[in-house]
């Protein structure tokens, strides 16, 4: 299902969850599916209080350290992230993860 992220250069990439279980995922490298998938669906259950003060749910979400970006796009039950290196393609796998993401609630 997430082999359009790969040719955008992501390290990682997974399909979760609420309960951070890796439905799917692609990427040779760090973090583990399993932990980005975890943290993901960490994120999420988190944020609820906040997103709801704020008038509605979760959607996007997006993490930045010193080397790497986290990129999440939440629908439904369900969370797709990827992480990529600075300076990479954000804006194009945002809107991968955003088309896949509107493949999949049809699906799932």
């Amino acid at each position: 299902m997430l082999q359009s992220l790969e040719v955008l250069g992501i390290r990682q990439a997974v399909l979760t969850s609420q309960d951070g279980l890796v439905i799917d995922s692609v990427g040779e490298s760090s973090p583990e599916p399993e932990l980005l998938a975890a943290e993901l669906a960490a994120l999420l259950r988190s944020s609820q209080t906040l997103t709801k003060t704020l008038g509605g749910q979760l959607k996007r979400l997006t993490l930045a350290t010193d080397s790497r970006e986290v990129l999440a796009v939440m629908f439904g039950q369900y969370c797709l992230g990827a992480v990529v290196d600075k300076g990479a393609d954000r804006k194009g796998v945002g809107s991968e993860l955003s088309r896949l993401a509107l493949r999949l609630e049809k699906t799932l």
